[in-house]
């Protein structure tokens, strides 16, 4: 242990010493040294004593990750040339998947060697820069200098230069700040996603994420292991659809498809990787879209032949269908062993993100040109928004109730559950091709329904892959717009009765406004629709949330 007067603070013209030191036997028997040390640096005037201890510990993995600004993007190119050639051919669907392997392991290769790792620390400060570095440093020799010395004007030099060093570190708090406000109020969303934070999570100490146990529906028997979880999330997320009656669809008459462009061109590719988000969570490959965003002639062209091969064969590669799902808790819930507290968020591949983002333009395209859906289908449309519908919503009731007849209305809300988890891929085909959609959209979209792969992930852990088969993945722009269509056949029955309703349809939430002179005739109209939503529902394997009628 330390010796008795010893120094342990020292100014210029003082000093205070240690004259007494408590430590158990324990501790004397672990302590392997114990001194002063001058040349490490110390913000206060007290020195710092080095303490080593021989301990058992055990060793704690630190994460990692890429950074991807240092991206050398002249190996990338010069590898892509070297290594492919986009003239090449995909003549069959082997052939493509592939060509999408090569290139995954290829980007994966490329970011090993051309991209650093860096790990977390708890001293990092998204502030700092190098100015802040350089200053700290001499700042450090300066201290270094004057305990060496002991002089007035090594003292007063190194008092200056640490006043000096803590302007600049506020100078650079700053202007990261300002910097990063700045960045939120051009974008209006992240403005209030902002304020959220700061009123909700800004004083709350960061927690480990670890799950609860999750409550088995049937039994209420609780889940305690990684596996048992799984189980029951993938039960919840990932459903079996059950026998439909599906006999209506062999019978009807399948009308002629509306021609479309097929060819991919190298400015669509190029525009559409431009407005997907450069950090944007890629699936379990890890490729994030910076490292398609590097415009690179060689990779365009290999991502346009790879695109206009999917719409010749009409097939989706198996890279593209392999998914991650990260598992989330929703906020201020009481009870999260029920399994309603959570919900899931789908990570797809970066170059399946920018061919389903070309399609879902072309299938909008379609849609509006030849008015395939209903003005009373909202959501996922051009120039089509909550505020619109809102306004739709009350402006019918206004109308209605400004007839020279007074009307009493009712509202009947519907919404479908688990909208997004059970759809029913024939009806949804079979829907599409009612609507005269283009022939290679079609198959493309039947494609791109079956035979997904995934896995789960939380707490830090990941399950085996899966095959999933009732799924459009829920929050992609396109799937809002196949359920449009999934759904579009209940509108226009609805529409057929030909009784005094109006109907508003927002994705998987429908609203029928009912509308009479007599509150007995109100209740017959509504019987009238239940009787047709009771049949979609029977033949579409759809089911409503009957506390939210």
């Amino acid at each position: 242990m330390l010796k008795s007067d010893t120094i342990t603070r020292k100014t210029y013209n003082q000093f205070t010493t240690i004259d007494l030191v408590f430590s158990s036997e324990k501790i004397q028997f672990m302590t392997r040294k114990c001194k002063i040390c001058i040349n490490l640096h110390q913000e206060l005037n007290h020195l710092l004593i080095v303490t080593e201890l021989c301990l058992q510990t055990t060793s704690v993995q630190s994460s990692t990750w890429w950074l991807w600004k240092k991206m050398n993007t002249e190996a990338l190119s010069a590898y892509l040339h070297m290594h492919f050639s986009s003239n090449r051919s995909l003549n069959s669907k082997t052939m493509m998947n592939e060509r999408m392997c090569k290139v995954i392991k290829m980007l994966q290769k490329i970011i090993e060697k051309s991209i650093f790792l860096t790990k977390s620390s708890s001293w990092a400060k998204n502030f700092w820069n190098l100015n802040c570095s350089k200053i700290v440093m001499k700042s450090r020799w300066l201290q270094i200098v004057w305990k060496t010395q002991n002089t007035l004007d090594a003292w007063n030099e190194y008092l200056k230069h640490n006043d000096h060093k803590n302007k600049i570190i506020q100078q650079a708090k700053r202007a990261h700040f300002r910097s990063q406000m700045h960045e939120l109020s051009d974008a209006f969303k992240s403005i209030w996603c902002f304020a959220k934070w700061v009123r909700i999570k800004s004083q709350l100490s960061k927690k480990l994420s670890q799950f609860s146990s999750l409550k088995w529906s049937d039994t209420d028997q609780m889940t305690m292991t990684f596996k048992e979880k799984i189980e029951i999330l993938q039960e919840k997320f990932f459903f079996s659809l059950s026998q439909t009656d599906i006999n209506d669809i062999a019978d009807s008459f399948i009308f002629l498809t509306v021609s479309s462009d097929l060819h991919i061109s190298k400015d669509e590719v190029r525009q559409t990787i431009k407005r997907i988000k450069a950090d944007k969570a890629s699936d379990i490959s890890d490729i994030l879209n910076k490292a398609l965003q590097t415009d690179l002639a060689e990779l365009i062209s290999i991502l346009m032949s790879l695109f206009n091969a999917c719409v010749i064969h009409k097939y989706h590669s198996k890279q593209f269908k392999k998914t991650q799902v990260i598992v989330l808790c929703k906020s201020k819930k009481s009870d999260y062993t029920d399994l309603k507290t959570y919900w899931f968020i789908a990570l797809l591949n970066i170059m399946k993100k920018a061919l389903k983002s070309i399609m879902t333009k072309r299938l909008s395209d379609i849609t509006e040109t030849h008015h395939m859906l209903s003005d009373a289908q909202m959501k996922a449309r051009c120039k089509w928004f909550m505020i619109s519908t809102l306004n739709l919503l009350v402006n019918q009731i206004h109308m209605i109730w400004d007839c020279k007849i007074k009307y009493i209305v009712f509202m009947l809300s519907l919404n479908v559950v688990e909208a997004f988890n059970q759809v029913l891929h024939v009806r949804l085909l079979h829907t599409l091709k009612m609507k005269k959609t283009s022939n290679y959209i079609v198959e493309l979209a039947c494609s791109f329904l079956e035979n997904w792969e995934t896995l789960l992930r939380f707490d830090e852990q990941m399950s085996d892959m899966r095959k999933i088969n009732a799924d459009i993945l829920q929050r992609f722009l396109i799937s809002l717009i196949l359920f449009l269509f999934f759904n579009a056949s209940l509108i226009e029955k609805c529409k057929a009765l030909r009784i005094k309703i109006e109907v508003l349809d927002f994705v998987n939430d429908i609203n029928i406004l009912a509308y009479d002179k007599f509150i007995e005739e109100i209740c017959k109209t509504l019987s009238k629709v239940h009787d047709v939503c009771v049949k979609w529902v029977c033949t579409h394997d759809a089911t409503f949330a009957s506390e939210n009628i």
